[in-house]
């Protein structure tokens, strides 16, 4: 039986890192991949490294995106932009969203998956990313269904590369339950959108990292 591979996306975080974890449990092969896109908090990428290294990964790669930088508006890469302290708004994508990151950083895994015949794809999209616009079950389903379309590993084997996304309807809590049972060492994690050590404590990824970990760390 050929083996399961997988290419995890692995920003440094919470979700990332027991993505990660599952992934170690449930796949034969388990690379990551980071993105350094001129993000404000550029310092996950420390994270995921340790991560990578603790995990044992296959390999670990790290992107450059720079065209990010170019982009105004967004609190994430556009240090004129204040993050914000409140909760994100219920009826509008938060200022902390990056236009789409998730699909300029499936397509570049793609890239990668496709060139080392991986069969799925790793992200830790969640409920409490549904915002965001990029982290909803749709696009997921159409992001797959695209990759797929412009495989030469998929044109040349008639398989099919999956993206794993597992989280998709759990709760921050559930994730780090989960977590929590697989021994993911979350004091290696970062999530800060501010980007200092220590975290700032103030930002919406502060708080719900906080929250989903109370009683856990």
């Amino acid at each position: 039986m050929e083996k399961k591979k997988i290419l995890v996306l692995l920003s440094g975080g919470m979700d990332s890192a027991t993505l990660l974890w599952l992934a170690k449990k449930e796949f034969n092969e388990v690379y990551a991949i980071s993105f350094d896109y001129g993000q404000r908090h550029k310092v996950e990428l420390k994270y995921a490294k340790e991560l990578a290294k603790i995990a044992g990964v296959k390999e670990h790669f790290i992107v450059q995106v720079p065209f990010y930088r170019s982009l105004k508006g967004s609190a994430l890469i556009d240090e004129s932009v204040e993050v914000p302290r409140e909760e994100y708004p219920e009826n509008e994508p938060p200022i902390t969203t990056v236009p789409m990151r998730n699909l300029t950083f499936l397509s570049i895994a793609a890239a990668f998956a496709d060139n080392l015949e991986i069969d799925h794809i790793g992200i830790g999209v969640h409920a409490l990313d549904t915002p965001y616009p990029d982290c909803r079950p749709e696009f997921i389903t159409a992001a797959e269904a695209a990759i797929n379309a412009g495989s030469t590993y998929v044109a040349k084997t008639k398989n099919r590369i999956h993206i794993f996304a597992p989280f998709l309807g759990k709760t921050k809590r559930e994730i780090a339950l989960l977590g929590k049972e697989l021994g993911v060492p979350y004091e290696k994690t970062y999530s800060c959108y501010e980007g200092t050590e220590p975290p700032c404590g103030e930002c919406p990824t502060c708080r719900q990292r906080e929250e989903a970990l109370r009683g856990i760390l």
